[in-house]
């Protein structure tokens, strides 16, 4: 099952929030995402627990929850994480620029 989970310390780390699951069960992987420019956590994170009871429990146990004065909102995902880093891959393109094109060219 995938997690959504919000409201984490900026300063934790992946291997801390998988730490934090794991008391509940099987962790399959973690992601908190970090901001492409400061590289700095956004305050928000995935787990996949491959249990789903486990995975509920997790959640109930840990949803308003504190965690370094923050109070957790853990919730199921809404998106499968997997497969939206999948489709985030797939989507990248590429431009290739040239020079020296004679003006008889034309883009089909």
């Amino acid at each position: 099952m995938d997690i959504y989970v919000s409201s984490l310390p900026f300063k934790l780390k992946e291997a801390g929030l998988k730490a934090l699951f794991e008391t509940h069960g099987e962790v399959e992987s973690v992601k908190i995402i970090i901001d492409k420019i400061t590289r700095q956590s956004k305050g928000f994170g995935f787990v996949i627990m491959p249990n789903e009871e486990e995975a509920k429990a997790a959640i109930a146990a840990l949803h308003g929850s504190e965690l370094d004065g923050r109070i957790l909102i853990v919730s199921e995902s809404q998106q499968k994480f997997q497969s939206s880093v999948k489709d985030s891959k797939s989507k990248k393109t590429s431009s290739a620029y040239f020079k020296g094109i004679g003006k008889s060219y034309r883009k089909k």
